[in-house]
């Protein structure tokens, strides 16, 4: 009978429950010959830890399911909801959550389909775990092989609200969440660094518009992490959202600490104001935390973000990343540092960037805006590939962040793809990197030159695509190095932060090949 179920670790269950349109509600529920027939009936049944509520697949089921605290399981005998038979089952929700699961865990949510009323309709979930009682630690949500669509909250929320409380050990995976109004995923608390071990996995998250009516609260993200530690965003999609959408972001972090996003692609996300829109951030009290192996094109804002304003980021890492033609909006950058960031590298990631027209916008840009005075500083810039074209700036820096920051670029490569090359370094302008070098002191490791000035000789590049499925971004071929190009081996070492955890590069190459870093996500040799 679990052959038509997800296959789980190991478990002793209790009871299974079957549910199908030609059931009865009076029946015992308990075989597929005899199954109740409606969802009410499914939430009037106190369920222990081991149960299982299977739907009968490609049918469709009206109403909410709800599971309150004196129900749920454990990691080991969890609550199971899924289907039985070949295909999805599918819950209509009208305006109601698709599934609550509340002041409760030890949940397992797999192969269904969550349908809410339209968008506009109210700010639901389709699926909505939550604590609002205060000091609760639970454990275990994993959702597996759902779509989650028409929600005019997030399509699916897990949500430690309450003070002291935290959801843990949750798994997203395999499913997908669009055209929700709010956005695709959402995973949040009430203390930074609370949640543990979050791990989200093959979604897709698309056409989630978001809303600038809803005051100062962030909508139109693909997938947001907040207040959670030991996370890992990999495998993913994030695309068209956000155009409706106050400071989205299509993949990003705030209030947590040792997340990784890798392997993801993110692109034509947008925003309706002038914040975000990008494809990648690391926003307010992000720490220890890298960004590798990842895609972004086709952005309004920023392709890569580490933002802090006036709170805080530090030990953060963006490496082995392409960027294409982010940035097109609000004069943003295909890689942005902005505010109090500490202690940052970015390193070995190419950025293709042709021009917006907008007088701010680069390759890399780095300010203090709408940071009371805090700039970036300890900031290690090395190996990049930094290729402009239309006369775009290949590097923008506030003045701000010129005299009161710290950055050090070192091994870097700069083109400006034909047209005239352009560094605004605060209230100072460069065209040429040897001047920018002389004059600032950057592109030197003490007394030795570093960086190169020219056509990096890319395979084809601002033709890179969209992939849309993660699995195949090492095919990126558009951003690797032809086999004379001049960058081959040409960079430098990383900090000693980086040079013990970076084994591969953007393609899975070993990332040391012929004695020396070659510049830019691909080791070429």
């Amino acid at each position: 009978m679990t052959r038509f179920i997800e296959s789980l670790e190991q478990r002793e269950f209790l009871s299974t429950y079957y549910v199908s349109p030609s059931g009865s509600d009076s029946a015992a529920g308990t075989s597929p010959f005899h199954p109740w027939h409606t969802i009410d009936r499914v939430n009037t049944q106190v369920l222990k830890p081991g149960d299982m509520v299977l739907f009968k697949a490609r049918k469709i089921f009206r109403g909410s399911l709800y599971v309150p605290s004196r129900e749920g399981g454990t990691s080991s005998r969890p609550v199971i909801f899924s289907n039985y038979g070949r295909g999805k089952a599918s819950i209509y929700s009208g305006t109601k959550v698709g599934i609550d699961v509340a002041q409760t865990a030890g949940v397992a949510i797999t192969n269904l389909t969550f349908v809410g009323s339209g968008m506009a309709t109210s700010h639901t979930a389709g699926i909505y775990v939550h604590s609002d009682w205060s000091n609760q630690k639970l454990s275990y949500v994993h959702i597996r092989n759902v779509e989650v669509r028409k929600y005019g909250n997030e399509g699916v929320v897990v949500n430690a609200a309450a003070h002291g409380s935290t959801i843990s050990a949750v798994k997203v995976q395999d499913s997908r969440l669009h055209d929700n109004l709010f956005g695709g995923l959402k995973i949040t608390g009430s203390t930074h660094n609370g949640n543990k071990n979050i791990v989200v996995d093959h979604v897709l998250t698309y056409n989630n518009p978001g809303s600038n009516r809803v005051g100062k609260k962030v909508t139109g993200s693909g997938i947001f992490i907040s207040d959670s530690e030991n996370v890992v965003v990999q495998y993913s999609v994030a695309s068209n959202n956000g155009k409706d959408g106050s400071a989205p972001v299509g993949i990003w972090a705030a209030g947590s600490n040792r997340v990784t996003f890798q392997h993801n692609e993110s692109y034509n996300n947008h925003t309706h104001t002038i914040s975000d829109g990008g494809g990648f951030d690391f926003d307010w009290d992000v720490t220890n935390s890298v960004m590798q192996y990842n895609y972004a094109h086709d952005n309004d804002g920023p392709g890569f973000l580490l933002y802090a304003g006036s709170h805080k980021s530090d030990g953060n890492s963006i490496r082995y990343n392409i960027t294409q033609n982010d940035g097109r909006k609000n004069g943003k950058a295909g890689i942005q540092i902005g505010g109090n960031v500490t202690n940052a590298t970015v390193a070995n990631n190419t950025v293709f960037f042709a021009s917006t027209g907008k007088p701010t916008s680069a390759a890399f840009q780095t300010h203090d805006w709408g940071s009371n005075g805090k700039v970036p500083k300890n900031i290690q810039v090395r190996n990049n590939i930094f290729y402009t074209t239309g006369g775009a700036n290949i590097l923008y820096a506030t003045q701000n962040v010129v005299s009161k920051g710290s950055l050090q670029f070192a091994g870097n490569a700069y083109y400006a793809g034909g047209s005239k090359f352009s560094i605004k370094w605060g209230n100072s302008a460069f065209g040429t990197l040897a001047s920018w070098r002389k004059s600032k002191g950057q592109e030197k490791l003490g007394s030795r030159a570093t960086g190169y000035e020219g056509n990096p000789r890319l395979v084809n590049p601002g033709n890179g695509g969209t992939l849309e499925n993660p699995d195949l971004l090492t095919t990126l071929s558009a951003y690797q190095l032809q086999s004379k190009s001049p960058v081959i081996n040409r960079g430098e070492d990383h900090p000693s932060v980086l040079a013990s955890v970076i084994s591969v590069d953007f393609y899975g190459d070993r990332a040391l090949k012929g004695g020396h870093y070659d510049i830019g996500a691909d080791e070429r040799a």
